[in-house]
């Protein structure tokens, strides 16, 4: 409850409220901006974080950020491009060389293959390395200089609740304790884990934390030549000895490929962490199987510990969906596959054009509700997805009985023994190879519209490691580059877009759906590519209508009437009823 004599603010009924300044609340605030709408965001820190989080923007973030105009920006302030991001699996650094390696492209490496594959099954824009303590420090810079967007760090929310026709959250100022009570139409809870807008609301999780803990050392060093013994790497992965219970010993990740690492070390449950040094734990991983490996530390950033959580909340938003959840405040997951964040980044984009639809005045009443619908069923295939990869890693040791006084011999059962990790290690590499999981699911609501060519289609069968092209109602469209090298993305209008394959300079369907966009007051801009043959066939219909988030609302080679046409753009713009009910806007 507020204090009595509580401060009070009304926010404009044009302006969200976004509880949470990390990356999922800034990039919201991007995204609402990118589409004319103005936010306020709260933030109980005083400054961003100091600890590295995420180390990995997927290509589909990167995508997101393309359209967001801030890709090459963060590209700027990342790991330079030629880098690798290879993942090493060694026995200890004592040891010569590394057991095995996952050998992942650098970003040029990645822009050269989608340059040379313009078949529709790779992403625009290759992924990026960058700490989240870099990532987050920017994000914070570009909402700060934006007009649209209000930046309050040091306000930490204590209580939320929906309201008729809105909602309302207390906040206290971190350092004077003064208490606020802020009411918006639209609050977003972007507050993390322990969010307590959900918790204000009531809303369960689903899943919970796995047994097992570790310790995060973030540090300092230029010592070079003893990290780098068995190569330049991303990650180095430290299996632990069968005898030792299995299971992984730790890993080290680089973070900008100068001066700045982590390592984690897993710990047994119920473990004193404090009996280690910050330098102890850093010398116990490297060392892996053997020894402990010194290296010489400038400084210790960060030290903390952490247990990994796989949990999703049972709603993402309230019963008047007035307040809305996203990023970690819906979902918590393991570090492999680097779903955790850019799930977040995702959710943020598309709850971002819903909440702005809705605010400019064209969104309809069903529209909000279909966040949820699309998004949770994402987030419990990507948690899926990254348990199992945890899961893999985890087992290798105890599956092949990994011991220390083999696994570097010269004999024969060191050699076998070697062999087996190797031949594991790359049937199980499905950490950063599974663009299936990053950007191949499918949307399945209301204003995912089926075309009269959809009623004897099936949508393509899910494959974690592949990209199937498609503009099956749903999914994201796919990339192709046009005849003169301009990514068909990069035609896309910041609403929607119809794309028009066909021969004729303005087709009577496309003559029906300018007249549903001006009649409902829905922005839409089509978009003629004439003669552009080769992304037709990708493409596979002749008309594709975009939403603002790149993904497919309908498609089909015609439109027959201007009934149809109403039907289609209302329905994609979240009027009407269910699925498969055909509905004028008016109902």
């Amino acid at each position: 409850m507020p204090r009595p004599g509580s401060a009070f603010e009304e926010l404009p009924s044009d302006s969200v409220l976004i509880v949470g300044g990390g990356p999922v609340g800034l990039i919201l605030a991007l995204t609402l901006a990118h589409h004319g709408v103005r936010s306020v965001l709260v933030e109980r820190n005083l400054t961003t974080t100091r600890w590295p989080k995420m180390d990995l923007t997927i290509a589909r973030s990167m995508e997101i950020f393309r359209v967001l105009g801030i890709a090459d920006g963060l590209r700027e302030r990342g790991v330079p491009s030629h880098y690798p991001f290879t993942c090493l699996f060694s026995s200890g650094l004592n040891a010569e060389k590394a057991l095995t390696s996952w050998e992942l492209p650098s970003v040029d490496e990645f822009r050269s293959h989608i340059g040379s594959c313009n078949d529709g099954t790779v992403p625009l824009e290759p992924w990026q390395r960058i700490s989240q303590e870099v990532f987050e420090a920017w994000l914070k810079d570009l909402g700060d200089q934006n007009p649209l967007i209000d930046t309050r760090f040091g306000w930490t929310a204590v209580s939320a609740k929906e309201l008729d026709g809105g909602a309302e959250v207390v906040i206290v100022d971190t350092t004077k304790g003064v208490e606020k009570i802020i009411r918006g139409k639209y609050v977003v809870g972007c507050d993390g884990a322990n969010s307590v807008l959900r918790k204000s609301l009531g809303i369960e999780m689903e899943g919970g934390p796995i047994p097992a803990y570790a310790l995060l050392i973030h540090f300092k060093s230029k010592d070079l030549s003893r990290i780098h013994k068995q190569g330049q790497f991303w990650h180095i992965f430290f299996p632990n000895t069968a005898s030792e219970g299995g299971s992984v010993k730790g890993a080290i990740i680089a973070q900008d490929e100068i001066d700045t690492w982590t390592v984690h070390q897993f710990l047994p449950a119920g473990f004193d962490h404090s009996q280690i040094s910050s330098e102890e734990a850093v010398y116990n991983v490297l060392g892996g199987m053997g020894d402990p490996y010194p290296i010489k530390i400038d400084e210790i950033l960060v030290r903390s510990t952490w247990t990994p959580n796989v949990a999703v909340a049972k709603n993402y938003s309230g019963p008047q969906q007035r307040i809305l959840l996203a990023g970690d405040a819906c979902h918590q997951t393991v570090p492999t596959g680097g779903y955790g964040m850019n799930m977040g980044i995702a959710e943020a984009f598309d709850l971002g054009w819903k909440l702005a639809a809705v605010i400019n005045g064209w969104g309809g009443p069903k529209l909000l509700s279909t966040y949820e619908e699309e998004r949770r069923p994402v987030a419990c295939l990507s948690l899926q997805w990254s348990k199992g990869h945890m899961g893999k890693l985890m087992a290798l040791s105890t599956i092949l009985g990994l011991e220390a006084d083999i696994i570097n011999s010269a004999d024969e059962k060191g050699q076998e023994m070697r062999s087996a990790i190797h031949q594991y290690a790359q049937k199980n590499d499905g950490h950063n190879k599974s663009i299936g999981v990053e950007m191949g699911y499918r949307y399945d609501s209301r204003i995912c519209v089926p075309g009269e060519v959809d009623h004897e289609s099936t949508p393509p069968a899910f494959n974690s490691r592949r990209y199937t092209p498609t503009t099956y109602p749903g999914y994201r469209a796919p990339h192709v580059f046009l005849k003169d090298g301009t990514p068909i993305f990069d035609k896309y209008s910041k609403e929607f877009t119809l794309i028009d394959f066909n021969d004729v300079q303005e087709s009577p369907a496309t003559a029906y759906i300018c007249n549903a966009s001006n009649k409902y007051n829905i922005p839409l801009e089509v978009v003629p590519l004439t003669g552009e043959h080769h992304a037709n066939k990708i493409w596979e219909t002749n008309l594709v209508l975009i939403r603002p988030d790149g993904f497919v609302s309908w498609h089909g080679n015609t439109i027959e009437d201007q009934i149809s046409a109403d039907w289609i753009l209302s329905k994609a713009a979240g009027y009407g009823g269910g699925k498969n009910e055909r509905s004028p806007i008016n109902n």
